[in-house]
């Protein structure tokens, strides 16, 4: 069965009376974790489900108890961490515009709900016009194709940093990352080579459409970028990885989370990033942040807060 075949499965399955095998999404109409405008602009989040790492993943350059402390404030607790996966979907007028694919089916087998989410939604991956790519690691970039290597948006745009592409495409990429991380590029490459011939090459600065910009936040990756969403004061910035956990990136944005690969430049993107949002009180979407990820900045103390919100 291909992916394009999806719909026949689901009627078959239904015809055999194997309705309840199926995933919570295909049994009932899904719908987003939450639905907000900004400059006239729908923005909205599905979960990719979660991904489950050690607690050691969050900061590595501090000392057992400091971590532990930090990660049970934020509710904690246990010998691993579920980290939530918020994807973003952006409709401006025609187009429909994903922000990252997801982790599709290879990464972990908490994630890669993305696919049936939508889908319950009533969302056809034919119809998005435009994905873009925050970086490549494996639950924003894998689910670009699906478990038969067809592409799970077939008709849109692909988006990604003239940085981001460069590095994961290099001849010597495998050599430039850990070995217990060798498999990321592996899955970068796979998944970039079967849009290579589509594949649209940005700078921070400039504007997808109108209304979706590209802001640099270079450091969890060498081209990491996150998107800023609206017009004039009215914007969300969708931050990709940027900012990942609701206490460790907002309190201690110093502290060395285990997968920003260029650590000391990604304390500096957090501390500019925090500031400005602070300042500017501008609503935030983060990847990793609790469901729906929706919220803003606060300043607090010598460091900041994260403030959730529904919509």
């Amino acid at each position: 069965m291909k992916s394009t075949d999806r719909r026949c499965f689901l009627a078959l399955a239904s015809a055999a009376g194997l309705s309840s095998m199926l995933p919570a999404a295909y049994r009932a109409n899904a719908k987003a974790q939450t639905m907000i405008k900004a400059g006239g602009i729908e923005i909205s989040t599905y979960s990719d489900g979660f991904l489950t790492l050690p607690p050691d993943m969050f900061a590595t350059n501090v000392d057992t108890a400091q971590r532990t402390k930090a990660l049970q404030s934020a509710g904690q607790i246990g010998t691993t961490v579920k980290s939530p996966i918020n994807v973003t979907l952006v409709r401006n007028g025609k187009n429909l515009i994903m922000i990252d694919a997801g982790s599709g089916s290879r990464f972990m087998s908490t994630a890669g709900r993305l696919a049936a989410e939508l889908e319950g939604a009533g969302i056809d991956p034919k119809a998005v016009t435009q994905v873009v790519y925050t970086h490549a690691h494996p639950d924003h970039i894998w689910g670009t194709t699906d478990d038969f290597d067809e592409l799970s948006f077939p008709n849109a745009i692909p988006y990604i940093s003239e940085a981001e592409w460069a590095f994961w495409t290099a001849e010597d990429a495998i050599n430039r990352v850990p070995k217990d991380r060798q498999s990321f590029v592996v899955g970068a490459q796979r998944n970039l080579e079967a849009i290579k011939d589509r594949i649209k090459l940005m700078k921070p600065g400039q504007d997808v459409v109108t209304g979706v910009h590209i802001l640099a936040t270079f450091g969890h990756t060498p081209g990491h970028v996150s998107i800023e969403v609206g017009t004039g004061n009215d914007r969300v910035v969708v931050l990709g990885d940027a900012l990942t956990h609701p206490v460790i990136s907002f309190e201690h944005p110093e502290w060395h989370p285990a997968s920003d690969q260029l650590p000391d430049q990604a304390v500096t993107t957090r501390k500019r990033l925090l500031a400005k949002l602070a300042a500017d009180r501008t609503r935030i979407i983060g990847y990793h942040l609790p469901p729906p990820g929706l919220g803003y900045v606060e300043k607090k103390a010598n460091a900041y807060k994260f403030v959730s919100v529904t919509n």
